[in-house]
């Protein structure tokens, strides 16, 4: 009796400490300006196993519809209910690991070649990107390069984008043609945000003057946070004004269990399955 006595007081302590864990997480991630969402996020395949606290495959992108994986795998992704596997997720059976992507909308597979991603409009999700494609010269250049990881459209017009390469630095690509029937050139090449100021870069989203634009290393993440939040917030007249800045919440829990499993521009998933959406 005694026995069972301890092991009920023992699981009874033991929900009390995760839910006490869970309880500061929420609250510490909600000062940082995020909401919690009703949605828990259960895929095991992406979730650490048993006693590890990293998982078998770490997510480097993450949309509603899709994920992309370390190790260049794909996921179907449906965050607001689960599929009949009882998960928010599904793996993509397909033969081409991704070592690539630009914005949410073109992959570029290990053989070389460009893909649809899942989710894009008007083209079947996983076909190869053809030079039929009216911007097939363009996503050659951007990804053509084998130490190009992630492009991000920063202005088409202008011919401006945002490039993360192996070296951990993000450069500026301006790009340019004379005219529709000429091949596109890249003028210049320059750093944005460089290694040597946050540590070798391995994810990175630009939007302009927001927290949704950030910088993600192994061990810390910096976003673009307000330098004068309580007087622009408080008057009509007093402009915000935006710098980057470590985001010591975040880091906090990118290291520190239960972990940040994955962050990006439109969400925040925790090792203890909670979603969570940033207040822009």
């Amino acid at each position: 009796m005694k026995k069972k006595i301890g092991i009920i007081i023992g699981m009874s302590l033991t929900a009390i400490f995760l839910t006490g864990c869970d309880g500061t997480v929420t609250r510490d991630l909600r000062h940082d300006g995020f909401n919690l969402s009703n949605n828990e996020f259960e895929c095991s395949a992406l979730m650490p196993i048993g006693d590890s606290t990293e998982p078998n495959d770490k997510i480097v992108y993450m949309s509603s519809t899709y994920a992309i994986t370390e190790n260049g795998k794909l996921y179907d992704i449906s965050l607001s209910q689960s599929y009949s596997n009882e998960q928010n997720c599904k793996q993509i059976s397909f033969d081409q690991d991704i070592i690539a992507y630009m914005d949410s909308s073109i992959l570029k597979g290990k053989d070389n070649k460009f893909y649809y991603a899942p989710g894009t409009t008007n083209t079947t999700p996983l076909t190869e990107v053809t030079s039929n494609d009216s911007n097939y010269q363009l996503y050659a250049l951007l990804l053509g390069n084998e130490n190009v990881k992630k492009v991000i459209t920063i202005d088409s017009n202008a011919g401006i984008y945002y490039v993360l390469e192996n070296d951990g630095v993000v450069y500026q690509y301006t790009i340019t043609r004379q005219n529709y029937s000429s091949p596109y050139t890249l003028v210049s090449k320059t750093p944005v945000y460089e290694s040597d100021k946050y540590g070798k870069i391995i994810d990175f989203n630009y939007a302009g003057d927001s927290t949704a634009t950030y910088v993600k290393t192994e061990t810390e993440i910096y976003r673009m946070k307000k330098t004068n939040e309580k007087k622009c917030t408080q008057y009509a007249d007093v402009k915000c004004k935006y710098k980057m800045q470590k985001d010591e919440t975040l880091t906090k829990y990118y290291k520190e269990e239960p972990k940040i499993l994955y962050y990006g521009p439109s969400i925040l998933i925790t090792t203890y399955k909670k979603e969570f959406t940033p207040i822009l």
